[in-house]
């Protein structure tokens, strides 16, 4: 076995032994590290110094955790072990950012990057140091003593399974033929659908496929299995198909989600299972965009897919081999249910097999399941079984269900057993919120979601005993019939159920906290897509909605599916209760209240989702919701003005950070003359807006910007009065003066930011060490800047968090520095995880950290690492509408094409940046108004050579 079979495999046994949730989740990431240069990396023998120190993690976290339980925990091991995981899952982020970015290029092989494996194996064994530190845990032991540590009982696989592909399903009988089939013809023809109704054991004949030798042989640990059983065809987008295929995948969800997923495709052989295909191939919204995805994968000659689906319609153009899934045959129906319902499990009991029963469930393997376990859980011989099997099909059809399927009898049978029924209604309240929810529900968050339910955890227990409900990692969820069964005959009514307004009031209270967003939000949207219909709680949800979206935008930016019902709510319809204050408002509104509170609260709630789709790179959408949030305010009138005008000033804020200076003056003029037009001016508003126009004519590089700038600062500064905001504005600034060649305006502004530096503002004084720095260095104190970039990066590395969009671009452009002071290996070390980091979504920030990863190959005269950043900077530019860094961009590829001798494409390079500084409205001598570290040195001279009409750029 390799080293890396050998450290995964132990690390598996380890997290198995270790006590605790958070001593788990530290072994969780180390393994995905492992995971990952198993999965895809051709230099694995290069990692195993790294695998090495990844078992040491492991059973350090072991033994500092043996024979604890979680309330034993003292705080000191809970805030080490936080430490811990927050420093090794930065290291997990930088691998699968690094693997990610060279899926499908030669780039990625050892002897290019050992530096890169020696710097992860070094971090590694720094933060296990730390945690040494805390605990007092000795990590001087050989490996091999830590070993010994382990029970020695322990037995260990030769083989072990990738953890993306599920385990194959451990109540199997007579699907050998169907496996085999189906395997046979995955490798003679490459796309296999297979189709049958619900439960009729489609997704587990996939497992046992996944897991088959013959299928691993050629696949290796290039097989997926992607779920779609937690999705609604109702809401299902394409963004969403592809969000779910790319987390599969280990892929940054984001606007390059598609072209990611090809780059991965095209590696080698690799297998994906699309699971409950039917939900996106009967998508509302995006099905025929999702069909032609998968044609596409599909038409890759390293792809072969494998659909389970209740729907006969398939993806066009790809050939498929239709196998239909037939019910078991009679002899492995009653073996089926003989490994249940076994004298084992109730050695009382009459186990006769009762085949006319198994014959009237048509044989149908979920129905054989769900009856075996509700007659082991009740201790029912197999007469009592028929009879209560037989008494709830005559209360079906009695009830006018007509012709009955037998899953519907079965799961009904189920539910009305003693060991269900003495419980009382709060289990079938339950069983119907896991149906609603797409997620499930978090276990160990019943209690809290469902205060006062005393008998809450007992319940979701007997329905996962009753094999009603299953544990799917840290949420208890429903197989898709049960779920859809449930969903159809129960939640007409879910509105009546009594546990549904707590998991409203739950999903609200925590609406702006990230942990709960970023695990809950597929529930949250299906929850407040729902409520917000409510006619009393339109005004109150769509808050809880534009909260939900900004927390989103912070924590897991992706596409949502809010703007349909959103934009069709009638704000004519609204009941929601008016105070008594507001009521006598009615009188002086011209409209009634309820549907101007409404309107008020829509348009700002589609702008919120606007900026969310600008953010993923949705450009289309993020127009045409833009464009509906202001024509729900415009209908507003003069009510709304003040909204309207806030949206104005945020979308320019958006465009000053894009550098599209054009569009943001526009519409900050427009903003203002409709501000001026307003009976009483809001002074704010007057504020925030002129110091926008004040400050893209000094990124426009007017001569007469700066004093008009400094005089807008100050009145901005009455407006916002947080530094952290304001402390960027005076050192912008102050790059720009100098150079413009005025040192004494740029100090002017560097002075003002250090003076209203907060004591406790991490960011405002890296900030400001970051401008006395570059003062510095044009004095040509070149000592006292290098000192003063030290201590920027020292408080930068002392942050806890480095995951944080702030911490990186400050790394960044600190590793910037030191490349050009001649320390280019430091700068590598200080870059890598940067730009892993940074990497997670498209955003201003992540093009700027790639950036300068580009000059930092550019300096270091790696030419190859250099265009690669650049190129990747490019792309992303144009995802995220960065005109600046784009424009930069360009320019350093066309001096690496110079350097190359490649002067036609230099030229085609230079001419683009001179296009997109006329797109910004700036000087292309404006176009470096900005720290050193973004501006090539002298040594690359091909943008003047351009500029001054060198002959060598004549056509």
């Amino acid at each position: 076995m390799s080293a890396l079979n050998n450290a995964i495999q132990i690390l598996n046994i380890v997290q198995d032994l270790v006590p605790v949730e958070a001593g788990k989740g530290v072994l969780t990431s180390v393994a995905g590290i492992l995971c990952i240069a198993k999965n895809v990396l051709a230099n694995q023998n290069g990692f195993q110094e790294l695998a090495e120190q990844c078992q040491m993690v492991s059973l350090v976290v072991y033994r500092a955790t043996s024979g604890m339980q979680e309330h034993e925990l003292n705080h000191t091991l809970k805030r080490a072990l936080y430490n811990l995981k927050s420093s090794v899952d930065d290291i997990l982020r930088a691998v699968e950012a690094k693997t990610k970015k060279n899926v499908g290029s030669k780039i990625f092989h050892a002897t290019l990057d050992q530096e890169t494996i020696l710097f992860w194996k070094n971090e590694l064994g720094r933060v296990l140091n730390l945690f040494n530190t805390e605990v007092n845990i000795s990590t001087n032991l050989k490996l091999h003593e830590l070993l010994a540590l382990l029970p020695s009982n322990l037995e260990k696989s030769d083989t072990l399974l990738p953890e993306v592909l599920p385990a194959p399903p451990k109540i199997f009988v007579g699907r050998d033929d169907l496996v085999r089939s189906t395997i046979q013809r995955l490798l003679q023809c490459r796309y296999v659908a297979l189709i049958g109704p619900g439960g009729i054991g489609k997704s587990s004949i996939a497992r046992a496929v996944l897991n088959d030798k013959t299928v691993a042989a050629k696949f290796h640990e290039r097989r997926f299995f992607i779920r779609y059983d937690n999705v609604d065809a109702t809401q299902i987008t394409f963004e969403m198909f592809l969000n779910q295929i790319a987390r599969a995948l280990g892929l940054p969800t984001s606007v390059n989600a598609f072209n990611l997923i090809h780059r991965t495709l095209l590696t080698s052989e690799i297998l994906l299972v699309l699971d409950n295909a039917e939900s996106f191939l009967d998508a509302a919204v995006g099905a025929s965009r999702i069909a032609d995805a998968i044609d596409g994968f599909g038409a890759r000659p390293t792809v072969t897919i494998l659909l389970t689906t209740r729907t006969t319609v398939l993806p066009p153009n790809l050939g498929w081999f239709r196998l239909q899934v037939p019910a078991l045959e009679e002899g492995a129906a009653c073996e089926a249910f003989k490994l249940i319902y076994s004298p084992s499990s109730t050695p009382s009991m009459n186990h006769s097999i009762p085949v006319k029963l198994l014959s009237a469930l048509d044989f149908h393997p979920l129905s054989i399941n769900l009856l075996a376990q509700v007659a082991v859980q009740n201790k029912w011989s197999t007469q009592d079984l028929v009879d209560a099997w037989g008494r709830q099909r005559l209360a079906l059809l009695k009830a006018g269900d007509g012709k009955v399927q037998s899953i519907a009898v079965t799961i009904e049978t189920s539910l009305q057993s003693p060991s269900i029924i003495e419980i009382g209604d709060t289990i079938r309240h339950l069983l119907q919120i896991l149906a609603f929810l797409p997620q499930g529900i978090r276990k160990k968050q019943l209690t809290t979601i469902f205060p006062g339910v005393s008998n809450i955890e007992s319940c979701a227990d007997i329905l996962c005993r009753h094999s009603l409900a299953y544990l799917n990692g840290s949420f208890i969820a429903l197989l898709a019939p049960i779920r859809l069964y449930i969903s159809e005959h129960d939640n007409v009514h879910i509105l009546e159920n009594p546990l549904l307004e707590k998991v409203r009031q739950y999903y609200a209270a925590h609406v702006d906290e990230e942990e709960v967003v970023c695990q809950d939000d597929v529930n949250m949207e299906h929850v407040f897509s729902h409520w917000v219909v409510d006619p009393k709680c339109m005004v109150h949800v769509l808050k809880l909605i534009s909260d939900f979206v900004y927390t989103l935008l912070d924590c897991r930016p992706r596409p949502i599916s809010l703007c349909p019902v959103i934009n069709a709510l009638d704000p004519q319809k609204s009941r929601h209760d008016i105070s008594w204050i507001d009521s006598l408002k009615v009188f002086r509104f011209g409209q009634s209240l309820r549907k101007l509170q409404v309107s008020l609260e829509k348009g700002s709630c589609l702008f919120a989702i606007s900026t969310l789709l600008r953010w993923i790179g949705q450009k289309a959408e993020a127009k045409e919701t833009f464009a509906n949030a202001q024509e729900v305010l415009l209908e507003t009138r003069k009510h709304g003005r003040a909204r309207l005008i806030g949206v104005d000033w945020a979308v320019a804020l958006i465009y000053i950070e894009q550098s599209n200076y054009q569009a943001a003056e526009k519409l900050l003029r427009t903003a203002l003359k409709r501000l001026s037009d307003t009976f009483r001016p809001n002074r704010d508003l007057q504020v925030l807006l002129r110091f926008g126009l004040a400050q893209i004519k000094m990124f426009k590089g007017d001569p007469h910007a700066s004093e008009d700038f400094f005089e807008a600062l100050l009145a901005y500064r009455t407006v916002v009065e947080d530094p952290n905001v304001v402390i960027p504005c005076y050192c912008e600034a102050g790059y720009a003066q100098l150079h413009d060649g005025h040192l004494d305006t740029a100090k002017r502004y560097f002075e003002e930011a250090k003076a209203i530096v907060d004591e406790d503002s991490i960011e405002g004084s890296v900030m400001s060490l970051l401008g006395s720095a570059e003062m510095a260095d044009y004095e040509g104190d070149h000592t006292e800047a290098k000192l003063l970039r030290a201590q920027a990066l020292e408080i930068v590395q002392k942050m806890p968090d480095h995951t944080v969009a702030f911490v990186n671009e400050m790394t960044a452009i600190l590793a910037g520095y030191l490349a050009m002071e001649g320390d280019a290996g430091e700068a590598r070390k200080l870059i890598i995880p940067a730009v892993a980091n940074a990497s997670k979504y498209p955003s201003q920030h992540a093009v700027r950290c790639k950036y300068i990863a580009g000059m930092i190959y550019l300096i270091d005269r790696d030419f190859d690492k250099a265009r690669n950043h650049f190129q990747e900077t490019v792309e992303e530019c144009v995802s995220v509408e960065e005109l600046r860094i784009r424009a930069l961009s360009e320019r350093a590829l066309g001096e690496v094409a110079v350097v190359e001798g490649d002067l036609s494409v230099a030229k085609k390079r230079f001419e683009v940046t001179t296009d997109l500084c006329k797109e910004m409205g700036i000087q292309k001598e404006c176009l470096y108004r900005n720290l050193k570290c973004y501006i090539p040195n002298d040594t690359f001279n091909g943008w003047k050579l351009y500029q001054e009409g060198n002959v060598a750029f004549r056509d």
